[in-house]
């Protein structure tokens, strides 16, 4: 598994879906913002040969246990399809 081209994967989704995505190749961050469980720290994991994903924990202020582990391509495509529904119907304030 190449894991540097997951992670590519991941943040073109991210990107494409208007998420922030910091800089860092093995360990960053891809959020909309941090309510809402719209933030996730992407953990690439090369000791492993995963990526680990933890989810932002409000009560927290911060992230939590990692949540998936992604090993493969279809893992990286799950957690793509997570991303976009997150970003389609996440709870938004209405305008006044």
């Amino acid at each position: 598994m190449n894991t540097d081209e997951l992670v590519n994967i991941i943040k073109n989704v991210a990107n494409e879906q208007d998420y922030e995505v910091t800089d860092g190749n093995r360990k960053f961050e891809v959020f909309i913002d941090r309510h809402n469980a719209v933030a996730f720290e992407v953990f690439a994991n090369t000791s492993s040969g995963y990526i680990q994903i933890h989810q932002w924990e409000e009560s927290l202020n911060g992230y939590g246990r990692g949540v998936y582990s992604l090993r493969n391509y279809t893992d990286v495509v799950h957690f793509c399809n997570i991303m976009t529904a997150s970003a389609n119907i996440r709870a938004r304030r209405r305008e006044q």
